[in-house]
């Protein structure tokens, strides 16, 4: 019994020893792993830890974690530092020996770089469709949003249309990279700011009563003016009702419309409206311009709320629906003692009140290029006003550098023209401080008979004052030199001696009985005071311009009543008609 235990136990031994011999052996077949170490680094921001691991490990996004954007610098990729080529290193790179990984960054403008076209700051017209085209670099694609509008891709074949003031933000994006950074421009709508008319109409002279080519509402060319100093051509629209202004004569403005971006502005332009042409015998005349003239019908009523203001006169409505002028009678209280009467047959009784009827101005053509301008020279057909004299005295009055007459040079004659009453009563206006002139200031005759239109047609004429003007045109008599005065520029004037013996003008010497002087005087120059003959075929008194020669200096010279001779008068008497004289274009004719 006990020699089996042994051996069982002997077995044993031998078992565990044979065991431990082999555990043995296999430590020293087996090697130890393996082991790399990965090293990292940066250019920007904070490269990860180093790390060793066995060969063979494939690396996470963890081990390979760092910050994606650092300032403007944004994180591609991990590359091997000995790889010239720098190969991106990816999730799962398999680490097979120590290695260095270095860090690729971009810069965010390399993602790409947007640009506008045209450039910000750009104005653009309101109707405009501008295309903004967005350019970029480097294949990336572009993204854009108009005002506060959300981000879409820029299709780089199409443009971006712009119709208000808008800002355009974009930005670059390519595929793997952040977005650059967002730029903009602000395209803004230039301002309107006036037009001028530059297409004016084939036709701007009409004759009275003629059709008006360019009608209300209708288009015409215009270039337009905006607040960035640019302009272009544009469409403007008539705004006037052209229908009535070739109902008298006159300079007439026609307005031009033109609105855009809730701004409207005007211009215009003027159209010539001329008198018509009349001929009458020998004679060519017009008529121009309006003036109390024929005594009220009795058959008129006059409305005396009815009424408006033309310079001197106020007009009151009539029946008939025309203006009529009331005047206080004051005749000239002829020495004959014969009684004035009107053109209706009543007695012209002095202080009555009087109703005149408000009626065209019949001018006849002296002459159809006067003193070489081009104009006409019309000269009224009636005595248009008595009561107004050449000069209020006789007596001479001092102006500082006004006199004429060599050692005088401050002495002004009472027939001097420059310095008239009469002058100052045609055209509205003084050279003196002559309480009398002062009172026809802004309503005299001109801003009466003619409306503001027509007295834009009425050209301003240099009236010839010389020495010369004031003899006849035959030189028989003598020139009143030392009375001439500067020559003038004024749109209504009175005939000089020498312009009413003027042949070219049709009419006869100085001391003729010439036909062609005769004026009649109307019913309301009768009522003014204008002296009249009463012989048929006689006229009235009426002044020229002239002074006439003599010692005192206090004549003018005028028209005598009978048979139209030619003499002088004192300055300072009322019974002296006036009839006017001016210049006007009448369109070649």
């Amino acid at each position: 019994m006990k020699s089996k235990k042994f051996v069982l136990a002997g077995l044993a031994l031998l078992a565990i020893t044979g065991l431990l011999a082999l555990a043995g052996c296999k430590n020293d077949t087996v090697p130890e792993p393996t082991r790399y170490t990965v090293k990292f680094e940066t250019a920007h921001g904070t490269a990860p830890a180093d790390i060793t691991v066995v060969s063979g490990t494939k690396l996470t996004d963890k081990d390979l974690a760092i910050e994606p954007e650092v300032g403007d610098n944004i994180f591609e990729y991990w590359y091997g530092k000995d790889d010239d080529a720098q190969k991106p290193v990816e999730e799962g790179y398999t680490v097979t020996k120590d290695v260095t990984l270095v860090a690729k960054w971009r810069d965010r403008g390399t993602v790409a770089s947007v640009t506008f076209t045209p450039p910000d700051g750009t104005k653009f017209y309101l109707d405009e469709l501008i295309e903004v085209s967005l350019t970029s670099e480097d294949g990336a694609t572009i993204q854009y949003h108009l005002g506060d509008g959300s981000w879409k891709d820029y299709d780089a074949g199409g443009k971006i249309q712009v119709t208000v003031d808008t800002t355009i933000t974009a930005r670059a994006a390519k595929e793997g990279l952040k977005p650059s950074t967002v730029t903009s421009a602000t395209y803004t709508v230039r301002k309107l700011e006036g037009i001028t008319v530059t297409t004016l109409p084939a036709r701007t002279v009409y004759k009275v009563g003629d059709e008006v080519v360019h009608k209300k509402d209708g288009e015409i060319g215009v270039t337009a003016h905006y607040d960035n100093e640019t302009t272009r051509p544009v469409t403007g629209t008539i705004t006037t009702d052209t229908s009535t202004l070739t109902q008298s004569a006159g300079v007439k403005p026609v307005t031009v419309s033109y609105k855009e971006g809730g701004i409207e502005v005007s211009d215009q332009f003027e159209i010539r409206v001329l008198p018509t042409i009349l001929t009458e015998g020998n004679w060519t005349y017009v008529e121009f311009g309006e003036w109390p003239q024929t005594i009220k019908d009795a058959s008129v009523d006059v409305y005396k709320n009815t009424s408006k203001q033309m310079g001197m006169f106020t007009y009151y409505l009539g029946s008939d629906e025309n203006y009529y002028v009331k005047v206080t009678a004051k005749p000239y209280e002829d020495p004959s003692e014969v009684t004035y009467t009107y053109s209706d047959g009543k007695s012209v009784e002095k202080d009555e009140e009087v109703y005149f009827k408000v009626e065209p101005i019949k001018w006849r053509v002296l002459n159809k290029d006067y003193a070489s301008t081009g104009k006409v020279l019309l000269l009224a057909e009636s005595i248009l006003t008595g009561g107004i004299p050449y000069y209020v005295d006789t007596s001479t009055r001092p102006i500082t550098g006004a006199g004429t007459e060599e050692g005088y040079p401050d002495t002004v004659y009472p027939n001097n023209w420059q310095y008239s009453t009469v002058r100052a009563w045609l055209n509205g206006r003084y050279e003196s401080d002559d309480p009398q002139d002062k009172e026809y200031a802004g309503k005299g005759f001109l801003q009466t008979a003619f409306t503001e239109s027509a007295q834009n047609l009425i050209a301003d004429t240099t009236v010839d004052n010389t020495a010369a003007s004031t003899t006849d045109a035959g030189i028989n008599l003598p020139q009143a030199t030392d009375y001439a005065c500067a020559n003038t520029t004024d749109k209504i004037f009175l005939l000089s001696q020498q312009e009413a013996t003027n042949s070219e003008y049709g009419f006869g010497a100085y001391d003729d009985v010439d036909s062609a002087r005769i004026r009649v005087t109307t019913d309301y120059a009768k009522a003014t005071g204008a002296g009249q003959a009463f012989s048929e075929g006689d006229g009235g008194v009426w002044w020229l311009r002239s002074p006439r020669n003599g010692n005192s200096g206090s004549e003018a010279g005028f028209i005598l009543i009978n048979g139209g001779a030619i003499d002088s008068l004192d300055v300072n008497v009322t019974y002296g008609g006036v009839v006017p004289a001016l210049s006007i274009s009448l369109g070649g004719n």
